[in-house]
C-alpha cells in the first residue's frame, strides 16, 4: 500500500483482503462443486483470491469485484489446423486466424465477449465476462452451466468465420 492511499481498504494488509475474499467466495465454491465442477481456490496472477474450475468444456474463474462476483468463462478449440499436413500452410492459416479474429470479434461479439488465438492450444479461445450480485453466490454453478451452450455457439461462430 502507498502511504497516501485513503481508500477504505488502505489499512488492511493484503492477507486480510485475501481472507475476506475467501469467506465471500465460499458460497461460489460450494455452488460450483454442487453443480459437478472440480472447483478450487487459488491466488491469481494479480494476487487476488479466485475460485477456479476446469473441465472438458473450458475454464471458469470467479473473483470478488466492485459490486458483485466477477465470473469469467473461457472455452477453446485446441488444434484447429492440426489436420493440415503441410507445416507452411498450417503456420499460414494460424497467422491469418490471429489477424482475422480481432476483426471477427468486433463485428460479431457483444462487449462482454472476447475472442483470440490461443498459442498454447493452437486454436480459437472465447471468453465471456459477467458480474453477478453477491446475493447470487449460491447460484453461480447453475449460472455457469446455463452459459456454456452460448459460449460454445460463440466459439463455433468465430471458427466458421475463419473458413
Amino acid at each position: 500500500m502507498y502511504p497516501d492511499d485513503t481508500s477504505p481498504l488502505s489499512d488492511q494488509l493484503p492477507d486480510d483482503q485475501i481472507a475476506q475474499d475467501r469467506l465471500t467466495l465460499q458460497p461460489v465454491l460450494d455452488s460450483l462443486k454442487t453443480a459437478g465442477y472440480y472447483a478450487y481456490g487459488m491466488l491469481d496472477e494479480t494476487n487476488r483470491w479466485t475460485i477456479a474450475a476446469d473441465d472438458e468444456l473450458g475454464r471458469i474463474d470467479v473473483r470478488v469485484g466492485e459490486d458483485g462476483f466477477e465470473v469469467v468463462l473461457q472455452m477453446s478449440s485446441p488444434g484447429l489446423y492440426a489436420d493440415e499436413e503441410n507445416p507452411y500452410k498450417q503456420s499460414s492459416r494460424s497467422r491469418l486466424a490471429r489477424i482475422a479474429i480481432p476483426r471477427i470479434a468486433r463485428g460479431f461479439l457483444e462487449p462482454h465477449q472476447t475472442a483470440r488465438w490461443d498459442d498454447v492450444d493452437q486454436g480459437v479461445a472465447v471468453t465471456e465476462h459477467y458480474e453477478l450480485p453477491f446475493a447470487r453466490g449460491g447460484d453461480v454453478g447453475e449460472f455457469v452451466r446455463q452459459q456454456h451452450p452460448q459460449l460454445e455457439q460463440i466459439l463455433t461462430l468465430v471458427e466458421q468465420q475463419l473458413d
